[in-house]
């Protein structure tokens, strides 16, 4: 039987030895470098935390707005606003800081240039205030020839008459009755109311008929013989005389020194009562005394006329008729 060759080689067991170094070596070295190989792993690709909870918006406070300055004066400045809290959520780390908002400063409003004073107006009369509505007025004259006087006061005063009504109400007729005996031959002599106020040609006419009035100036071929005159002719005549639509007052004044015929006294003073029945009529009297002595029988009687027609009683004071018939208007 063959023996076996047992003799090592010696390039077989070195190279199996060299390997086997190696491979501890790279195991030693692994062993001790893998701790700062992963640290650095670590470092350079940190792992990502969990996200926070989100924390709401804290709302900035918006500056109030700067008011309008009243006066020239600077205005204080406003106090700082105050921030609410913020509230601290868990997990959320510190509590989110507030702003806080600057005070708000006004600014010092300018000085204006000084500025002119305006224009005056123009004066402006005010309103005219009437003592009399809208008014109608019927003179009844009596023309006998005791009243010479009180016709002439009357030619002297038409124009005035006119002016001062004019001015007292807006607007005025004026009609007439020129009365005497009822035993003339002409009682009665009329001027039909006309408005004699305003840019109208009744005033002229109305002057043309006062100029043409006379004592006597009806009797023609009659007579008068004793002292009442036609009283009741002539308030009956002003009571029937058209008006005006735009008169809110008509007033019949009496003018005379000597009462109606005794049988006429009632009927006069009934005809008066009536005229008042309508809304804004009246009837006034005029007492004349043109002899000296009261006659006390004329006055009694035109106080009953005048309290019957609603009206007023005047006295003659000092021989002005327009001032008599103005204080009949009252």
């Amino acid at each position: 039987m063959k023996r076996r060759n047992r003799e090592l080689s010696v390039f077989g067991m070195s190279s199996l030895d060299l390997f086997a170094s190696a491979l501890g070596a790279f195991i030693l070295i692994s062993v001790i470098i893998f701790p700062y190989v992963t640290g650095a792993s670590q470092t350079s690709a940190p792992t990502a935390s969990p996200p926070l909870p989100q924390v709401a918006a804290v709302p900035t406070p918006e500056a109030p707005a700067c008011p309008v300055c009243p006066t020239l004066a600077s205005v204080p400045a406003l106090q700082p606003l105050s921030c609410p809290v913020c509230p601290t959520l868990p997990d959320a780390g510190e509590p989110v800081e507030c702003p806080v908002q600057p005070p708000v400063q006004c600014p010092v409003c300018p000085t204006p240039e000084p500025v002119p004073d305006p224009p005056a107006c123009p004066v402006v009369a005010p309103p005219a205030i009437y003592q009399f509505p809208h008014l109608d007025l019927i003179i009844v004259l009596d023309v006998t020839s005791s009243m010479g006087r009180q016709v002439a006061s009357l030619k002297a005063e038409v124009g005035q008459l006119s002016d001062l009504l004019s001015e007292l109400s807006p607007s005025f007729g004026i009609g007439m009755v020129a009365f005497g005996d009822r035993y003339w031959q002409q009682p009665l002599t009329t001027f039909p109311l006309r408005q004699i106020s305003g840019p109208t040609l009744n005033r002229a006419a109305f002057r043309g008929f006062v100029n043409g009035l006379d004592i006597m100036m009806g009797v023609g071929g009659g007579m008068n013989l004793d002292p009442p005159e036609a009283f009741l002719q002539a308030l009956a005549e002003a009571a029937r005389m058209p008006g005006r639509m735009a008169a809110q007052r008509r007033v019949i004044v009496m003018v005379t020194d000597n009462p109606a015929y005794p049988e006429e006294v009632n009927a006069s003073i009934a005809t008066a009562a009536n005229v008042a029945q309508r809304s804004g009529h009246r009837v006034s009297t005029v007492y004349i005394n043109t002899t000296g002595a009261p006659n006390r029988e004329a006055e009694a009687f035109l106080q009953r006329v005048a309290t019957a027609g609603g009206g007023q009683y005047v006295r003659d004071v000092g021989g002005s008729l327009t001032v008599n018939l103005l204080l009949s208007l009252l």
